[in-house]
């Protein structure tokens, strides 16, 4: 009778150890069938994510002296292209950093050599926006530039902004 009694256990504890490993085989091939799933969604989703950037990158920035129509209208009136206000504005600009204690047009006390603008980008025929730093700080300036005559062109400073370094 002890003996019948073991062998039911094994065969019990034999069926239900089966059971849990058919059902543990099933729950993992279900996962690995979500995982594969879900990494198939992730490239459909990176694919359209590539093509929307593309798309964006492709579109043309609305805030450009090339797209502006009615500051080359103005240019032309004065007799002067886009490309050569870009030029002479951005020589202006770029020449004031010569300066001793940095660029006038920045209206904040630098360290060392003081701000220098760095880059710039015309937003239409009257105003620039320029990037400035002093390799410690940075910031951005709205410059409006006017052209007086032939080879005149004023800058003034209209707005500034300093970024926080610990920000």
């Amino acid at each position: 009778m002890r003996r019948n009694l073991f062998l039911y256990l094994f065969i019990f504890a034999s069926l239900i150890a089966l059971i849990l490993y058919v059902n543990g085989r099933n729950y993992q091939e279900s996962i690995e069938n979500d995982v594969i799933s879900l990494r198939a969604k992730t490239v459909e989703q990176d694919a359209l994510l590539d093509s929307i950037a593309d798309s964006q990158l492709n579109q043309p920035i609305s805030f450009t002296l090339e797209q502006h129509q009615e500051a080359k209208n103005y240019f032309e009136k004065l007799g002067w292209t886009s490309e050569r206000v870009q030029q002479n504005v951005t020589d202006q600009l770029l020449d004031l950093n010569l300066e001793s204690g940095g660029n006038p047009l920045v209206p904040f006390t630098g360290q060392g050599r003081g701000f220098q603008i760095n880059d710039t980008r015309f937003i239409n025929h009257k105003w620039v926006l320029v990037n400035f730093s002093d390799n410690n700080q940075w910031g951005e300036l709205l410059v409006t530039y006017t052209i007086q005559d032939e080879d005149t062109i004023t800058l003034e400073t209209t707005a500034s902004v300093l970024n926080d370094r610990y920000r």
